[in-house]
């Protein structure tokens, strides 16, 4: 009896924690400024707990054409994903990316600099 109820509490402690579903296509909507602007594109690719992936504005003001920026350090911890993109031409910065998984719509929560944080929504692109 004393095996069983430790076998049993042993595969239940075994069993690994929930991890939300990241990857996809993803459309910012809302009111946020670059480098989560409404219209974005965000393309996750995640493996396990490591998301990879771009952020993709419509398009260059300049030339239009699309620009691609890369996910870099993305992890998945539960509901929650963390990373961040290289933004700006002249002098880049990083912009942290801090984000809950709720159905089909992640709510971030974006710093960049010293600036103050911003809100931005994504949903999933049917």
């Amino acid at each position: 009896m004393t095996s069983f109820f430790f076998s049993s509490l042993l595969s239940v402690l075994l069993i690994p924690s929930f991890t939300a579903n990241f990857s996809g296509k993803w459309v910012i909507e809302g009111q946020a400024k670059a480098p989560a602007q409404a219209g974005n594109v965000l393309i996750l690719n995640q493996a396990g707990n490591e998301v990879t992936g771009s952020l993709s504005a419509r398009t260059d003001v300049s030339n239009a054409s699309p620009v691609n920026t890369e996910i870099l350090d993305g992890v998945v911890d539960g509901d929650t994903l963390k990373f961040y993109v290289w933004t700006g031409v002249d002098r880049p910065v990083k912009a942290f990316f801090k984000g809950t998984l709720a159905g089909d719509e992640i709510k971030f929560t974006v710093t960049v600099g010293t600036a103050a944080p911003v809100s931005a929504i994504a949903r999933r692109a049917k």
